[in-house]
């Protein structure tokens, strides 16, 4: 009789699983369907990457190859791996190169990711209720939905990942090797996943971990080597190019100040304590949740930030051991990520670098939770039926999603109303000019190439990180600009490696269009007109050499920005003046010699005025 009770009352839960089934799979998708629609925003992102990305899935998909095509060089590409941009590239080939539709793509990318998820939470906790709790809040992730609409890896990154961990999980490892066709997909995903985004690693540190702890050393042994076969032309295609960018910026004290140096051993504790800090107060409770702000990173950190990311932390961890099964899957895969992010440079801050972990991080505060609601139901109420606590649970969800998704929701469907900030309609104003006003060869030096070259459709390069006037001048030069931008986009290096340029040199660049509210420059470079030569205190002295627009030329001595000294004039005619100046006055004695160096005439000068002749050559 018991057996028979058992057996009916098991019957009955499968009947209702398959009915809250059958209810919850149309509401997640329908809740997509809505939600990304109201978010979609057609404007192309101006985080300068994703115009990088775009730029290289054409070049891909054109048939060019994986390099730079924004520039005249077109050198192989080394910064970004090349995963993202085939993906760009296949859809441009299947459908279109309208960035709407490869926004969309990546639209489809985060769906199939919670399908995945659902997977992975379903095989591991064996409900419905908390796949479904864990999707609908992951579906309504203030940044997962932003970065969903646009032209960035990070989504892509999150679907192979979900389905890499997913694989992991349905894998049967007792199987050998050779049968078990699941593990080579895996292994093929897995660095097809690397080279999407560097991190990559960390989510092969996790498995590795995971087959090392489970003592399945055959598997072990292929999947480490597989992985270095599959990642070994990449890694050879940028040693020859000089090594990964990524690297070399991550030895840097300040990617974007290379002046600084690089790091040294001291430089590190501070690092991984600085990310750390920033990592357990802000960044993993603001992108797990909606309702906790992410503060400027200039914002010194409370007491209050530690309290609330401790909490969540302790829940998160409490929620990894209710779980038990494939656990140390994923302890090992969130460890490795942040033992990566540890070590990034401080400048590479938000919630962008952890937003693949969102989904996971998720699950266990959600299971954390239930599982301490459940433990007050049965000790605190004395609920013995814990199907009730789960229904009270997922009704409460429903109820509460609304007010959790309306406000990040209102805020993306209002940011993608919104037009530009004059400072980028001021960019692209200008970009748009040198389409319409350069020769398909003139190459514009600015900040953000990428994206002036969507809407220039010329080359674009861009100045040198350096302090050095001169070398910035020098470097212009070794580049062949015809143009280049003083932009006020913010966040900018342009005025403080350029402008110190422009302001020593003045009348090496031209003003060619000046837009305002806030003032925004093209210049034409003319690195023959002006003054080239020695300074001190920022002011001009010693030897140097002025080039006027008329043609005239003069060399000589300088000191307190004036020309003191003896000096020689030429002029366009090709004959020339030698004498001495004082305060950019002519005074003395003057000789006036032609282009092939006969003396045409000696005279005295007062005040820059003729008083004497003394007489001319033969």
């Amino acid at each position: 009789m018991k057996k028979a009770i058992k057996k009916s009352n098991t019957s009955k839960e499968i009947f209702f699983s398959k009915i809250f089934l059958m209810i919850c799979i149309p509401i997640l998708i329908l809740t997509f369907f809505k939600v990304y629609n109201n978010s979609f925003d057609k404007k192309i992102s101006l985080a300068g990457d994703n115009a990088g990305y775009y730029i290289l899935g054409k070049s891909i998909a054109s048939g060019q190859g994986y390099v730079n095509i924004f520039t005249k060089e077109m050198k192989p590409h080394n910064h970004f791996p090349v995963g993202y941009p085939l993906i760009i590239a296949s859809t441009v080939k299947l459908f279109s190169n309208k960035t709407d539709i490869i926004k969309k793509a990546n639209g489809f990318f985060f769906l199939l990711s919670i399908g995945f998820l659902f997977l992975i939470v379903y095989k591991i906790t064996d409900n419905y209720y908390v796949p479904f709790i864990t999707c609908l809040f992951t579906l309504l992730n203030y940044h997962l939905l932003s970065y969903s609409v646009i032209m960035m890896s990070e989504i892509p990154f999150l679907f192979f990942t979900t389905l890499c961990l997913w694989l992991s999980i349905k894998i049967n490892f007792s199987l050998p090797i050779k049968k078990n066709w699941l593990f080579f997909i895996l292994l093929i995903l897995i660095s097809f996943t690397y080279h999407i985004r560097s991190t990559g690693l960390a989510l092969f540190a996790g498995i590795v971990l995971f087959l090392l702890v489970n003592k399945h050393w055959k598997y072990l042994l292929s999947f480490i080597l597989g992985f270095i076969l599959l990642g070994l032309p990449w890694y050879l295609r940028t040693k020859s190019l000089g090594g990964n960018s990524y690297m070399n910026q991550l030895v840097q004290k300040n990617p974007y100040r290379r002046e600084l140096g690089q790091m040294e051993l001291g430089d590190w504790f501070k690092r991984i304590w600085d990310n750390f800090e920033r990592y357990i107060t802000r960044e993993i409770p603001s992108g797990t949740f909606n309702f906790i702000e992410a503060h400027s990173p200039n914002d010194p950190i409370v007491l209050n930030e530690w309290f609330i990311g401790i909490a969540i932390i302790l829940v998160m961890g409490f929620g990894l051991i209710k779980i038990k099964k494939h656990c140390y899957l994923i302890l090992f895969y969130i460890i490795a990520t942040f033992g990566i992010l540890l070590l990034w440079p401080t400048q590479w801050f938000g919630v962008r670098f952890v937003l693949p972990l969102i989904p996971l991080l998720s699950f266990l505060f959600i299971v954390g939770v239930v599982e301490l609601l459940t433990w007050v139901g049965q000790k605190v109420f004395n609920i013995k039926n814990q199907s009730l606590i789960h229904i009270t649970i997922v009704v409460f969800s429903l109820l509460f999603i609304k007010s959790y998704g309306e406000k990040p929701l209102n805020k993306l469907k209002q940011q993608a109303k919104e037009s530009y900030k004059n400072n980028f309609k001021n960019y692209f104003e200008l970009a748009t000019w040198v389409k319409k006003n350069t020769p398909d060869s003139s190459i514009t030096v600015c900040r953000k190439g990428q994206l002036f070259y969507l809407y220039s459709k010329k080359y674009v390069t861009s100045y040198k990180s350096t302090l050095d006037k001169e070398e910035q001048i020098e470097h212009l030069q070794n580049v062949n600009a015809d143009y280049v931008v003083l932009d006020q986009l913010g966040y900018s290096s342009t005025g403080r490696y350029l402008y110190p340029a422009i302001k020593r040199y003045p009348k090496k660049f031209k003003i060619i269009k000046h837009l305002k509210n806030p003032d925004t420059y093209l210049m034409k470079f003319l690195p023959e007109f002006g003054y080239w030569g020695e300074f001190k205190d920022d002011k001009k002295e010693g030897k140097g050499t002025y080039v006027w627009e008329n043609g005239q030329k003069f060399e000589g001595i300088w000191k307190d920005n004036f020309r003191n000294g003896k000096g020689i004039l030429y002029y366009p005619t090709g004959q020339y003046l030698e004498g001495i100046w004082i305060n950019d006055v002519l005074e003395g004695e003057v000789a006036l010699k032609s282009k092939d160096d006969q003396l045409i005439e000696k005279s005295f000068y007062k005040k820059n005025v003729k008083v004497k002749i003394y007489g001319g050559g033969k």
